[in-house]
């Protein structure tokens, strides 16, 4: 098992539970003589119901001292019988700093009190995860407020989490709200946007100072298109990912219009690389948004920069904003033209399905209305495969290529050439 996992499997096994979390601005400092701590903070007074099945709450806090979170105190209404429920703290880049798990036998009179050891550094916001798988439900107590700390399976949620937690001051050197950054390097070079002579231009975050893990929960990614054409690929550096891995990537535009979705698998992972293929319309200067999700109850862990010099975007867990960056790549094809006519031209637009393709490759031409068209199926060795002509006409826009004899999983590249126009798209034999 991966050194990282292994950790937070014997954190869970020697905590019973991990912590609530509030932002200090909000909370009612509660410091009494009686009090074992130094600092404690509490939200009362609960008048709503947070439903949580299959899904994520998320809850911005700050740290009262420079110490440790000792014990947190959730108000729970009502939970399974036979449910299994995650807590993890966070630092702000997204590094999982504990993780805990309880059941409704710790459930005493509304209430589950969770022990805990935390570090934590004074004034600096941490983030507390609630989580439940789907079929065993969890209601989790709140109060009505403003929107800005707390969110539910990544959608802003008016209100904070209602319960306690208590903080203990430590005087000792070397306290971090984020063990991962202590030895870690930057290196401003592993930062590119710019453009190539074929018409190329990537926006990339390469060099990494830690890590985001996902089990359920989605990782946000904003990026500002490097130019105006055709997004090639989206690429994210995997730092683990389990064997039966399944998940969702998507693509949204500043307006949250989805412009694509896929499923995605550990198959896609090459070098420690998840690819994307796709082709979609971008424009230079606007924003868009990717979203990675792991599902079926699998892992992920992608690499992440948390330095703000390197930032090109921002970056989301579970629709919590995170000081960091993902470790991703935007590969966008730029349009260019090249004579006076070809403004008056309608683009060569080519649509592989389903991709990733399995044993029948169907392949669609769209952008002329009559001609010959090669297609071509070449693998990255420039090989071609499968080669065939066909006439494009109103009634015939469509191939089919076998592919029961590809017994190599893996990319390939698909490459339709019409006249001086040539299109080159990835698929994914699976």
């Amino acid at each position: 098992m991966n050194k990282f996992y292994s950790t937070l499997a014997a954190l869970a096994v020697f905590t019973t539970g991990n912590i609530l979390a509030q932002d200090a601005s909000a909370l009612s400092n509660a410091s009494e003589s009686t009090s074992p701590y130094d600092c404690s903070y509490q939200v009362k007074d609960a008048n709503q119901t947070i439903l949580l099945n299959g899904s994520t709450a998320t809850q911005i806090f700050s740290a009262c001292t420079d110490g440790k979170l000792m014990e947190v105190t959730l108000g729970i209404k009502a939970l399974n019988d036979r449910g299994t429920y995650t807590v993890e703290v966070r630092s702000m880049n997204g590094l999982v700093l504990d993780i805990a798990r309880f059941k409704k036998g710790q459930v005493v009179d509304g209430q589950v009190v969770l022990p805990m050891e935390t570090r934590v550094k004074s004034g600096l916001r941490y983030i507390l995860s609630v989580s439940s798988d789907n079929g065993y439900a969890l209601s989790l107590r709140a109060l009505h407020g403003p929107m800005g700390t707390l969110t539910v399976d990544g959608s802003p949620y008016r209100g904070k989490l209602v319960g306690e937690f208590g903080f203990k001051t430590v005087e000792a050197t070397g306290l971090s709200n984020d063990e991962g950054r202590i030895g870690q390097t930057n290196d401003d070079t592993g930062i590119a946007t710019e453009k190539s002579a074929n018409g190329l231009c990537n926006t990339e975050v390469s060099a990494h100072t830690g890590r985001i893990a996902t089990n359920g929960q989605t990782i946000g990614q904003t990026f500002t298109a490097c130019a105006t054409g055709q997004l090639e690929q989206i690429t994210y550096q995997i730092q683990h990912i389990d064997g039966d891995f399944v998940g969702r990537i998507s693509l949204k535009d500043a307006r949250n219009n989805t412009l694509f979705t896929q499923e995605v698998s550990a198959r896609n992972v090459r070098n420690g690389l998840l690819v994307v293929p796709m082709s979609e319309k971008v424009r230079e200067g606007a924003d868009y948004k990717i979203f990675l999700k792991s599902i079926r109850g699998t892992r992920l862990a992608v690499l992440a920069n948390e330095n703000p010099a390197d930032a090109l975007g921002t970056c989301t867990f579970n629709g919590t904003e995170l000081e960091t960056n993902a470790c991703f790549s935007a590969l966008v094809k730029e349009k260019t033209n090249d004579t006076p006519s070809s403004l008056s031209e309608t683009e060569l637009k080519v649509t592989a399905y389903p991709n990733p393709f399995q044993n029948e490759l169907g392949i669609r031409i769209d952008g002329i209305e009559e001609g010959k068209v090669i297609v071509q199926l070449l693998d990255f060795a420039g090989n071609v495969l499968r080669a065939d002509i066909i006439n494009i006409n109103p009634d015939n826009k469509v191939i089919n290529f076998n592919t029961d004899d590809l017994s190599d999983v893996g990319f390939y590249s698909l490459r339709v050439v019409h006249g001086k126009k040539v299109t080159h798209t990835t698929v994914i034999k699976n």
